[in-house]
């Protein structure tokens, strides 16, 4: 504790409180990011949530992984508390909901709800 106290309390080097927050973030990682945090920054136009049966890391992973490889996708966020995949069109794209859908079939998390500006779905888009 005392090597603590000497690196982020002392005026020697003037870190203090900042210092230490510092240090927890680097060690807890960043806040999470949720898609209600999305669609307070973004046009709801450019938007599109799903929610899915299960999410785990590995399932974070496949899912970022493959739509960070869609250039009409601009940021995908996952929730494992709320079973929820969240993506925002670079601006000026539409995503197809339909698309979307078959993307996330192919990697064998079929949506239980799509949110999109066309409309909210249960059952894969005609479109």
């Amino acid at each position: 504790m005392k090597d603590l106290t000497m690196m982020f309390g002392s005026k020697r080097n003037g870190l203090g409180l900042a210092g230490l927050a510092f240090l927890v973030s680097a060690l807890i990682g960043p806040a999470p990011v949720s898609a209600d945090t999305i669609t307070d920054k973004k046009d709801p136009a450019h938007q599109m949530v799903m929610t899915v049966g299960e999410m785990c890391g590995g399932c974070v992973k496949r899912i970022t992984a493959r739509f960070d490889s869609v250039d009409a996708v601009e940021k995908v966020v996952c929730s494992i508390e709320k079973k929820s995949v969240a993506l925002v069109a670079k601006e000026g794209v539409k995503l197809s909901p339909k698309g979307i859908w078959e993307i996330m079939e192919s990697i064998g998390k079929t949506p239980k709800k799509m949110i999109t500006p066309d409309g909210t779905f249960t059952s894969k888009p005609k479109r």
